[in-house]
Parts: C-alpha cells; structure tokens; sequence
C-alpha cells in the first residue's frame, strides 16, 4: 500500500552509494550455491541482481530462495528463477534473507549493492 511505498522511498533517499558491479558464475558441474545469509555485512541497503541466462528451465534449479524476515527464520517466502533478463530488488538487511539453491548448468549473473552514504548511520 501507501506506507509501504513512503517507507521504501524514504529508506532509498539515504542510499547514496553503490559497490563495483561483481559478475558471479555458479558452476553447473560443481552444483554451485551459496548458503543462506543477508547482504548486512557490506552496509548495503538495498541489492540489485540482473540475471544472464537464457533459455533458462525450472529443472536446470540455481533459484534464489527468498526468506521471511530475520536472520536465523527458515520460513520460504519465495523461489525466483534466474531467467535471462529478470532484475530483482530487495532489501540488503535481515529483512530479507536469501541464498542459492544448487544449479545443474552455470548459472550468471550481475549484482550491486547500493549503500548510505558514511555521513548516515547504518541501519
């Protein structure tokens, strides 16, 4: 709703910083993954990730698996496919946890993470 949408943009005023671009590779023949965690570590606020894949299937796995909020809660709140093309924004702190399930072809992808400014507190 409406508070919702105040509350993202007043969140997103502070944001006035953002990470190099890192283009990640998680190898099909490994079953590439990474583990369930928030991007707090970084001071980021907000993730932003473009996938690469085209023709990507449901079978060929590498979802992100996005969490209810909190850093240690295991409730699934959505599975995104990383189909070529697909941005996706959420949150960088625990109000959304998240990791990628194993993937059975090489999965691509760009990310950046956009942070306040020094000058901000972190939140």
């Amino acid at each position: 709703g409406c508070a919702s949408a105040t509350e993202a943009a007043t969140r997103l005023r502070a944001v006035e910083e953002r990470e190099y671009v890192m283009a990640s590779c998680y190898p099909g023949q490994s079953r590439g993954r990474y583990l369930r965690h928030c991007d707090t570590g970084r001071g980021a606020e907000l993730t932003a990730i473009l996938y690469l894949n085209e023709d990507w299937q449901s079978e060929d796995g590498g979802n992100l698996r996005l969490y209810e909020p909190g850093f240690h809660n295991t409730q699934v709140k959505l599975d995104i496919a990383p189909v070529f093309n697909r941005l996706l924004l959420f949150w960088a702190t625990e109000e959304c946890p998240h990791e990628v399930l194993p993937t059975m072809r090489d999965r691509f992808a760009m990310t950046i993470w956009y942070r306040r400014s020094l000058g901000c507190s972190a939140r």
